[in-house]
């Protein structure tokens, strides 16, 4: 088919329709993408802005509104699926059980404030609690977002602020279970597709849903590792890619299917797989892949905003965004500060979580569906959510700035939890020391590090090392030598290989190790690449070590790196990627032939009597 037949199939082929609309929509993220990260500005409100502009333009750029639902709908399930993965429950692992009752508890407070604020907008009772929850939901994906761009993910706000969207994610579970029991007080009787409306149909329902999902946890928790674990046997990371994915994509239709919507199931996927020995692997893997279904799903939402309709009721946004996050802030900040923070680190967390989310619209669906809200309040419902997810960085920002106001007021001593102790700012910062370049007076850290310790993100090492660190990459016969060689001279190391046995057998053993390729950046973060003194690559493979050095010098400009080549140009390449020292095998292997040939053969032909001569 050549070009013409292509161009005339767009004009009339649904699928070709779906391919250019999807076209247009990586298009606009694209050049809106560049141009924030020239101004240096947050991406998501700006994906929500083109995208708004695209839906609104009057000459139809987008040739079906059906193909973006389409669109959204697949980008939300990849998008939650991957921040599923990223969640790091080892970075807020202290402290755990605190910070998800905080979660829990702000989350249930401020669904029942915004409740009777619904109904004074003219939402029934049961419309007003759907709502309610909705909006007590935070974006997921903008807190992490916000957090990795100002490297604060190890700091008190971060650990807060990861902990409690773990936790209003979990609670999305009960909320999409109640929409049945709401639909059913709200008089909505059951449609054709839809669930009777009977109490004990109802609650039958749920049950058999809650138990599906317990089902699909415990299969993840216990049979899951063992099937991603053939999947990578022999180092293959392609059927690993290919099994966890299509364990995300089972677990979406599983909850679909169970009545949560897809978008739950693929987070529960990929949470569970965040908690299997292969997470750093696939975190590097699907990392770029996370920002590309960002982009495609706020684009989208933005196209299905109705501006028209939304300006009609501004005097409903104007005053309900602000409402919205003023009670989030408050109820949040304050349940944190209860439980034990500081004033100042409850105002940052609570800023940080007062826009609504991912699981917002994806409630908001759900309730639509079973007839809770129509079109017109959902519409009104998706603009307060695109609006206070485009203010969030402002207002984030202006709260780290103005900690100082509500430092006077002392930490509650009710629960004084640890976990929520902390300045919500790099030392000296806190200290008081004037920072007008922005930094905090700290020099750039790489992406993950904290700006307290040096952790990084994911690392099964500890934070601060006692003694020198070494990185060995492959666990081969060279590995397993220089291993013996470091433990013998007190120098601890992280194994890295691509073989899962392996590495299981040396975690039993007590060893440091990392399933993953060393070329994959969050494979050696996790190896604690950020405060290692050397990385020694001895894979078999040259591109995979020429690879892996252009990685490692990325990361870390001062590290030593040693690495294994089979021949002597490839040496030469190693050098010039930042390799400090090359063992060339045909080299070493002349070298040491050349001394035992001359050896066996001195042996063999001196005379009877003569010393065999030194060499």
């Amino acid at each position: 088919m050549d070009s013409f037949d292509f161009l005339t199939l767009a004009s009339s082929g649904q699928p070709a329709k779906l391919v250019l609309d999807m076209l247009v929509i990586l298009g606009a993220a694209a050049i809106i993408s560049i141009l924030l990260r020239r101004l240096h500005l947050a991406s998501i409100p700006g994906y929500l802005i083109i995208g708004a502009i695209l839906g609104s333009l009057p000459f139809g750029i987008i040739s079906d509104p059906s193909n973006v639902s389409q669109i959204q709908d697949i980008a939300i399930i990849l998008l939650m699926f991957t921040i599923g993965l990223h969640l790091d429950l080892d970075s807020i692992r202290t402290g755990m059980v605190p910070i998800l009752i905080v979660g829990a508890v702000s989350t249930i407070v401020g669904a029942l404030v915004l409740w009777p604020a619904g109904m004074a907008f003219g939402l029934s009772a049961p419309a007003a609690l759907a709502v309610a929850m909705a909006f007590s939901m935070s974006s997921t994906a903008v807190v992490l977002g916000i957090l990795h761009q100002h490297r604060e993910v190890h700091l008190v706000q971060g650990r807060l602020g990861i902990g409690i969207a773990i936790m209003q994610d979990l609670l999305a579970i009960g909320i999409l279970a109640s929409m049945p029991v709401l639909a059913a007080w709200h008089g909505v009787k059951a449609g054709e597709g839809d669930e009777p409306s009977g109490i004990a149909q109802i609650v039958a329902n749920a049950s058999l849903g809650i138990g599906g999902i317990l089902a699909m946890l415990g299969f993840a928790r216990y049979l899951l590792p063992k099937l991603l674990r053939e999947a990578a046997w022999g180092g293959n990371t392609e059927g690993l890619l290919v099994a966890s994915a299509g364990a995300g994509l089972g677990a979406a239709m599983l909850t679909g299917w169970l009545g949560f919507g897809p978008a739950l199931g693929a987070f529960l996927a990929g949470f569970m797989l965040s908690n299997t020995p292969f997470r750093f692997q696939l975190t590097g893997q699907l990392g770029p892949m996370r920002d590309l279904f960002m982009a495609v799903f706020f684009t989208a939402v933005g196209i299905n905003l109705n501006v028209i309709e939304a300006l009609q009721y501004w005097w409903v946004i104007l005053i309900a965004v602000p409402l919205v996050m003023i009670v989030k802030a408050s109820v949040t900040g304050a349940t944190i500060w209860a439980g034990g923070s500081t004033a100042a680190a409850a105002l940052v967390a609570g800023t940080l979580l007062a826009q609504a989310g991912e699981f917002s619209l994806v409630v908001l669906s759900e309730a639509k569906r079973k007839g809770l809200v129509g079109d017109r309040e959902e519409g009104v419902a998706i603009a307060l959510v695109v609006v206070s997810l485009m203010v969030t960085g402002s207002l984030y920002e202006y709260a780290k700035k103005n900690t100082a106001r509500v430092a006077f007021i002392k930490p509650a001593m009710w629960f004084a939890s640890p976990a929520l102790r902390g300045s919500p700012m790099p030392a000296v910062a806190a200290a008081g020391v004037s920072d007008p370049g922005g930094d905090h007076g700290h020099p750039a850290l790489p992406s993950g590090q904290d700006e307290h310790n040096g952790a990084v993100a994911g690392s099964e090492a500890p934070a601060v090392p006692k003694q020198r660190h070494v990185i060995i990459a492959g666990y081969g016969i060279v590995g397993r030598n220089l291993a013996e060689h470091f433990a013998a001279s007190n120098i601890s190391y992280t194994l890295i290989d691509l073989n899962s046995d392996t590495v299981m057998k040396q975690k039993k053993l007590g060893r440091n190790a990392v399933y993953g390729d060393a070329t994959n950046k969050d494979v050696l973060e996790s190896a604690g690449i950020h405060h290692a003194e050397a990385v020694v690559l001895t894979i078999p493979d040259d591109d995979a070590t020429l690879r892996a050095c252009r990685a490692i010098r990325e990361m870390r400009e001062d590290v030593f790196i040693a690495v294994r080549t089979t021949f002597l140009s490839r040496a030469i390449a190693a050098h010039e990627l930042g390799a400090d020292h090359v063992t060339i095998e045909e080299v070493a292997t002349a070298q040491d032939m050349a001394v035992k040939v001359m050896l066996e053969l001195n042996k063999r032909f001196a005379p009877k009597g003569d010393s065999v001569p030194h060499l």
